[in-house]
Protein backbone atom coordinates (compact mmCIF):
# COMPACT_ATOMS: atom_id res chain seq x y z
CA UNK A 1 0.00 0.00 0.00
CA UNK A 2 2.45 2.37 0.70
CA UNK A 3 4.21 1.80 -2.27
CA UNK A 4 0.96 2.69 -4.08
CA UNK A 5 0.71 5.67 -1.96
CA UNK A 6 4.14 6.63 -3.33
CA UNK A 7 2.95 5.65 -7.24
CA UNK A 8 0.03 8.56 -6.75
CA UNK A 9 1.46 11.34 -5.21
CA UNK A 10 5.16 11.18 -6.42
CA UNK A 11 3.93 12.74 -9.97
CA UNK A 12 1.64 15.07 -8.79
CA UNK A 13 3.68 16.29 -5.76
CA UNK A 14 6.74 16.73 -8.75
CA UNK A 15 4.56 18.42 -10.84
CA UNK A 16 3.22 20.94 -7.60
CA UNK A 17 7.06 21.66 -7.29
CA UNK A 18 7.65 22.74 -11.14
CA UNK A 19 4.23 24.17 -11.29
CA UNK A 20 5.65 26.43 -8.24
CA UNK A 21 9.26 27.06 -9.41
CA UNK A 22 7.23 28.54 -12.79
CA UNK A 23 5.51 30.79 -10.30
CA UNK A 24 8.67 31.79 -8.42
CA UNK A 25 10.51 32.08 -11.52
CA UNK A 26 7.85 34.34 -13.26
CA UNK A 27 7.84 36.63 -9.83
CA UNK A 28 11.95 37.32 -10.22
CA UNK A 29 11.47 38.04 -13.66
CA UNK A 30 9.26 40.82 -13.01
CA UNK A 31 10.85 42.01 -10.34
CA UNK A 32 14.38 41.86 -12.52
CA UNK A 33 16.11 39.63 -9.75
CA UNK A 34 17.16 37.05 -12.67
CA UNK A 35 18.97 39.87 -14.35
CA UNK A 36 22.71 39.44 -13.58
CA UNK A 37 22.05 35.59 -13.89
CA UNK A 38 20.57 36.14 -17.56
CA UNK A 39 23.42 37.90 -18.52
CA UNK A 40 26.11 35.70 -17.04
CA UNK A 41 25.06 32.80 -18.76
CA UNK A 42 24.32 34.56 -22.12
CA UNK A 43 27.73 35.92 -22.44
CA UNK A 44 29.03 32.77 -22.17
CA UNK A 45 26.55 30.54 -24.70
CA UNK A 46 27.17 33.50 -27.05
CA UNK A 47 30.93 33.84 -26.35
CA UNK A 48 33.08 33.66 -30.03
CA UNK A 49 34.56 30.75 -28.71
CA UNK A 50 31.04 29.15 -28.43
CA UNK A 51 29.89 30.52 -31.46
CA UNK A 52 31.05 27.90 -34.15
CA UNK A 53 30.87 24.90 -31.49
CA UNK A 54 27.04 25.86 -31.19
CA UNK A 55 26.84 26.35 -34.77
CA UNK A 56 24.76 22.69 -35.11
CA UNK A 57 22.11 23.92 -32.38
CA UNK A 58 20.55 26.23 -35.29
CA UNK A 59 18.78 22.41 -36.11
CA UNK A 60 18.41 20.96 -33.49
CA UNK A 61 16.28 24.09 -32.43
CA UNK A 62 13.75 22.66 -34.91
CA UNK A 63 13.28 19.96 -32.47
CA UNK A 64 11.21 22.09 -30.32
CA UNK A 65 9.35 23.63 -33.33
CA UNK A 66 5.50 23.32 -33.03
CA UNK A 67 5.48 21.35 -36.36
CA UNK A 68 8.19 18.55 -34.80
CA UNK A 69 6.52 18.02 -31.39
CA UNK A 70 3.11 17.49 -33.14
CA UNK A 71 4.51 15.07 -35.54
CA UNK A 72 5.40 13.55 -32.15
CA UNK A 73 1.67 14.12 -31.25
CA UNK A 74 0.58 12.35 -34.21
CA UNK A 75 2.70 9.31 -33.77
CA UNK A 76 2.02 8.65 -30.21
CA UNK A 77 -1.83 8.97 -31.20
CA UNK A 78 -1.18 6.39 -34.05
CA UNK A 79 1.27 3.90 -32.24
CA UNK A 80 -0.58 3.61 -28.86
CA UNK A 81 -3.49 2.81 -30.74
CA UNK A 82 -2.12 0.29 -32.56
CA UNK A 83 -0.40 -1.24 -29.33
CA UNK A 84 -3.73 -1.71 -27.94
CA UNK A 85 -3.34 1.24 -25.21
CA UNK A 86 -5.57 4.08 -27.03
CA UNK A 87 -6.04 5.71 -23.60
CA UNK A 88 -2.35 6.20 -23.23
CA UNK A 89 -2.12 7.43 -26.96
CA UNK A 90 -4.96 10.00 -26.24
CA UNK A 91 -3.32 11.22 -22.84
CA UNK A 92 0.15 11.81 -24.64
CA UNK A 93 -1.57 13.63 -27.63
CA UNK A 94 -3.45 15.65 -25.89
CA UNK A 95 -0.86 16.34 -23.31
CA UNK A 96 0.94 17.34 -25.92
CA UNK A 97 -1.68 19.71 -27.15
CA UNK A 98 -2.91 21.45 -23.79
CA UNK A 99 0.50 22.13 -22.93
CA UNK A 100 1.07 24.51 -26.01
CA UNK A 101 -1.99 26.05 -24.93
CA UNK A 102 -0.79 26.55 -21.57
CA UNK A 103 2.78 27.81 -22.41
CA UNK A 104 0.69 30.57 -24.64
CA UNK A 105 -1.76 31.67 -21.44
CA UNK A 106 1.58 32.24 -19.49
CA UNK A 107 3.63 33.86 -22.30
CA UNK A 108 0.51 36.65 -22.09
CA UNK A 109 0.75 37.23 -18.49
CA UNK A 110 4.29 37.44 -17.94
CA UNK A 111 4.53 39.21 -21.47
CA UNK A 112 8.47 39.56 -20.94
CA UNK A 113 9.95 40.84 -24.09
CA UNK A 114 12.60 39.35 -25.95
CA UNK A 115 16.48 39.80 -25.61
CA UNK A 116 18.26 42.85 -26.91
CA UNK A 117 21.16 40.70 -28.30
CA UNK A 118 23.80 42.18 -30.74
CA UNK A 119 23.79 39.79 -33.39
CA UNK A 120 21.23 37.91 -33.06
CA UNK A 121 21.04 34.52 -34.95
CA UNK A 122 17.49 34.30 -35.68
CA UNK A 123 14.75 36.93 -35.03
CA UNK A 124 11.39 35.56 -33.27
CA UNK A 125 8.24 37.93 -32.56
CA UNK A 126 5.98 37.55 -29.67
CA UNK A 127 6.43 37.30 -25.51
CA UNK A 128 9.63 35.57 -24.23
CA UNK A 129 8.94 33.74 -21.02
CA UNK A 130 8.75 30.64 -20.90
CA UNK A 131 10.26 29.56 -23.57
CA UNK A 132 7.91 27.78 -25.97
CA UNK A 133 10.14 25.28 -27.56
CA UNK A 134 12.09 24.49 -24.40
CA UNK A 135 8.47 23.81 -22.84
CA UNK A 136 7.29 21.60 -26.37
CA UNK A 137 10.49 19.49 -26.09
CA UNK A 138 10.34 18.39 -22.55
CA UNK A 139 6.94 18.00 -22.93
CA UNK A 140 6.78 15.96 -26.12
CA UNK A 141 9.95 13.87 -25.67
CA UNK A 142 9.30 13.40 -21.71
CA UNK A 143 6.21 11.63 -22.69
CA UNK A 144 8.30 9.58 -25.07
CA UNK A 145 10.67 9.01 -22.60
CA UNK A 146 7.87 7.79 -20.33
CA UNK A 147 6.49 5.54 -23.08
CA UNK A 148 10.15 3.80 -23.67
CA UNK A 149 10.26 3.29 -19.70
CA UNK A 150 6.90 1.19 -20.05
CA UNK A 151 7.83 -1.23 -22.81
CA UNK A 152 9.43 -4.36 -22.84
CA UNK A 153 12.81 -3.38 -24.21
CA UNK A 154 15.62 -4.09 -22.44
CA UNK A 155 16.97 -2.18 -19.77
CA UNK A 156 19.73 -0.84 -21.27
CA UNK A 157 18.32 0.11 -24.00
CA UNK A 158 15.75 1.85 -22.51
CA UNK A 159 18.28 3.75 -20.70
CA UNK A 160 20.11 4.91 -23.74
CA UNK A 161 16.93 6.11 -25.60
CA UNK A 162 16.14 8.08 -22.43
CA UNK A 163 19.04 9.58 -22.07
CA UNK A 164 19.00 10.46 -25.60
CA UNK A 165 15.65 12.11 -25.26
CA UNK A 166 16.95 14.34 -22.51
CA UNK A 167 20.05 15.18 -24.73
CA UNK A 168 17.48 16.71 -27.04
CA UNK A 169 15.41 18.75 -24.41
CA UNK A 170 18.51 19.78 -23.28
CA UNK A 171 20.21 21.34 -26.41
CA UNK A 172 16.76 22.26 -27.73
CA UNK A 173 16.80 24.90 -24.71
CA UNK A 174 20.88 25.85 -24.76
CA UNK A 175 19.68 26.53 -28.32
CA UNK A 176 17.27 28.77 -27.83
CA UNK A 177 19.95 31.18 -26.07
CA UNK A 178 22.48 30.51 -28.24
CA UNK A 179 20.08 32.17 -31.28
CA UNK A 180 19.58 35.20 -29.07
CA UNK A 181 15.94 34.82 -28.76
CA UNK A 182 15.19 33.62 -25.46
CA UNK A 183 16.95 34.31 -22.03
CA UNK A 184 18.33 31.63 -19.90
CA UNK A 185 15.46 32.05 -17.37
CA UNK A 186 12.81 31.19 -19.93
CA UNK A 187 14.20 28.15 -21.00
CA UNK A 188 14.22 27.08 -16.99
CA UNK A 189 10.86 27.97 -16.77
CA UNK A 190 10.09 25.98 -20.17
CA UNK A 191 11.52 23.23 -18.90
CA UNK A 192 9.52 23.13 -15.56
CA UNK A 193 6.76 24.17 -16.74
CA UNK A 194 7.24 21.49 -19.55
CA UNK A 195 7.95 18.74 -16.73
CA UNK A 196 4.41 19.81 -14.94
CA UNK A 197 2.29 18.13 -18.16
CA UNK A 198 4.63 14.98 -17.95
CA UNK A 199 4.17 14.70 -14.27
CA UNK A 200 0.50 14.77 -14.77
CA UNK A 201 0.46 12.22 -17.98
CA UNK A 202 2.41 9.79 -15.38
CA UNK A 203 0.07 10.09 -13.22
CA UNK A 204 -3.33 9.57 -15.14
CA UNK A 205 -1.48 6.83 -17.08
CA UNK A 206 0.24 4.81 -14.50
CA UNK A 207 -0.21 1.24 -14.90
CA UNK A 208 -2.68 -0.51 -12.75
CA UNK A 209 -1.40 -1.76 -9.97
CA UNK A 210 -1.32 -5.61 -9.70
CA UNK A 211 -2.21 -6.38 -6.10
CA UNK A 212 -0.18 -8.56 -3.40
CA UNK A 213 -1.25 -11.90 -4.94
CA UNK A 214 0.27 -10.83 -8.11
CA UNK A 215 3.62 -9.91 -6.94
CA UNK A 216 4.02 -12.74 -4.78
CA UNK A 217 3.24 -14.60 -8.21
CA UNK A 218 5.43 -12.84 -10.04
CA UNK A 219 8.38 -13.07 -7.35
CA UNK A 220 7.93 -16.98 -6.91
CA UNK A 221 7.19 -18.26 -10.45
CA UNK A 222 7.02 -21.54 -8.42
CA UNK A 223 4.08 -20.63 -6.44
CA UNK A 224 0.84 -21.67 -7.20
CA UNK A 225 -1.46 -20.14 -9.84
CA UNK A 226 -4.76 -20.46 -10.36
CA UNK A 227 -6.17 -22.33 -13.96
CA UNK A 228 -8.25 -19.55 -16.16
CA UNK A 229 -11.75 -20.23 -15.75
CA UNK A 230 -13.36 -23.10 -19.08
CA UNK A 231 -14.84 -21.61 -21.85
CA UNK A 232 -18.26 -21.89 -21.81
Amino acid sequence: MLRLRLATRGPWLLALACALAVLVLALLVTAGVVDPFDTAVTDVVRSPGAREMLAPLRQVTELGATWAVTTVAVILLVGGSMAGRPRDAIAGAATIALGAAIIEIVKRVVARTRPEVLEPILVETGFSFPSGHSANAMVAYGIVAVVIGRTGLGRGTRLALRVLLGCVVALVGISRVWLGVHYPSDVIAGWALGAVAVCAYVALTRPAWPGPAAEEADADPAAPRSDPPAAG
